[in-house]
């Protein structure tokens, strides 16, 4: 019994070290050359949006897949989306509303039927991202500014009532300036407070709502050079108090002037990262997956273990998003790309210099 105990153990440290050495995306390999910027997961449920219309579903935390398009909406790109529940979904197009593009979706029956839920017809409208509120069951929209102030509706009842919010305190905007619609991840409501974080201007800033109703808001960080292609495209939240946000140059992808900051007090105030990743380039989404900061862009994927403190590279990826969920790290890209990295396997690659 011991021996057997003596080599299970070899066996498993074996095992690890053959992990860590091997660790990578796994492809997974699916009938679409859409590419794909959003992604969200609710219990074992996992929701893919993107180009053409297309929308992937899995019920089994990505051991299966379908891929469907929405009808009537084959030349849209859902860049966003919301899982209400595991039969409620929203969609969210990115795009001019001159060209018939600023829409949002919605399934009430797990994707058999879809129905147009929002239409904006008026010009300058563009759909960045969405955040929801599980308790309240309500959300927010942002849209591209218009006379240089943000645009934003208030989503409520669950989907079945939208309406502007008059941001009628919100401190003006810089030329140019705008959020990106990247990672569906330019605002983070918690705490009954909305971050926005911006770019495109001459300074990449962030900006914070003082009151829950929205009325009042402040910038909390205006120091960052900026410029039309650059800023922050990404914020996340460790906890109710700790949070990254990143970003970078979507035209020069494997260099970075943008530095990963983070904020310890809610969002009040923020400061760069201790120690900044090795190789700074365009990061087009952070997540928090306990104990791992994770980033990803067109140029690569990293992982933060914030105990150890250290850096690892996650094999050669070229992810627009990711998420985490119970046992993986999910991906999307361009062109159907679609990968997983077993957190089985983050943690050898961890393991692998203690």
């Amino acid at each position: 019994m011991a021996f057997f105990m003596k080599k299970s153990a070899l066996t498993y440290l074996l095992l690890l070290i053959s992990l860590a050495t091997s660790a990578q995306w796994h492809d997974i390999p699916l009938l679409t050359k859409a590419s794909f910027r959003a992604i969200k997961s609710y219990q074992r449920d996992i929701w893919i949006s993107g180009t053409k219309g297309t929308y992937i579903h899995s019920q089994d935390e990505g051991i299966t897949w379908e891929v469907k398009q929405v009808p009537g909406a084959e030349g849209l790109d859902f860049r966003d989306l919301v899982i209400l529940n595991k039969k409620e979904i929203i969609l969210m197009s990115a795009g001019p509303s001159e060209k018939g593009a600023a829409k949002l979706f919605k399934t009430k029956d797990g994707g058999q039927t879809w129905d147009l839920l929002f239409d904006i017809k008026e010009p300058t409208y563009f759909f960045d991202a969405i955040a929801w509120d599980y308790k309240k069951r309500i959300g927010f929209l942002l849209s591209d500014p218009i006379d240089r102030k943000f645009v934003l509706f208030k989503i409520l009842q669950n989907g079945s009532k939208i309406e502007p919010i008059n941001l009628t305190h919100f401190p003006a905007l810089l030329p140019r300036e705008a959020a990106f619609a990247a990672s569906g991840s330019s605002i983070l409501w918690l705490n009954n407070t909305l971050h926005i974080i911006s770019g495109g201007g001459n300074k990449a800033r962030i900006f914070q709502s003082i009151k829950s109703d929205l009325t009042n808001w402040e910038i909390t960080h205006n120091e960052i050079p900026a410029d039309t292609s650059s800023g922050f495209f990404t914020i996340a939240a460790k906890n109710k108090t700790h949070f990254w946000v990143a970003g970078g140059n979507y035209l020069n992808l494997n260099s970075s002037e943008i530095p990963i900051i983070e904020s310890k007090d809610s969002g009040k105030s923020w400061t760069p990262i201790e120690n900044p990743i090795p190789n700074n380039y365009y990061i087009e989404k952070v997540i928090w997956s306990n104990p791992y900061w994770i980033v990803t862009g067109p140029a690569g994927s990293y992982a933060f273990h914030s105990r150890l403190n250290q850096w690892k590279k996650l094999s050669d990826s070229h992810y627009h998003n990711i998420i985490a969920t119970k046992h993986k790290i999910i991906g999307v890209g361009a062109k159907g790309q679609i990968g997983y990295f077993d957190k089985s396997e983050l943690q050898a690659l961890f393991f692998s210099e203690k």
